[in-house]
């Protein structure tokens, strides 16, 4: 949903950003035994990536992990593809 609307917003100046988290530190997982970031830097580095105007978002150490396969990937390319698309409509 967050590609899609990306590219039907575009054309209208409105950015959407994506933030694919990783574990954050919080109630929810607490019983979870694994790295966890803080949930202040976390929100950090949403804000940085908002200011760098970054379509998406990976703001800690586990998701960052996964960020150039992301940006690599088919998803991804499909996306530019369709915002393509909808550009030239």
């Amino acid at each position: 949903m967050t590609q899609a609307l990306r590219a039907l917003l575009a054309g209208r100046g409105v950015g959407v950003h994506a933030v694919l988290a990783g574990p954050i530190d919080t109630g929810m997982s607490r019983n979870l035994d694994i790295p966890k970031a803080s949930p202040e830097s976390v929100a950090r580095a949403v804000f940085d990536g908002v200011e760098k105007d970054e379509e998406d978002i990976f703001p800690d150490p586990v998701s960052e992990a996964i960020a150039e396969s992301w940006r690599g990937g088919a998803a991804k390319t499909l996306e530019r593809q369709f915002r393509a698309f909808v550009a030239a409509a």
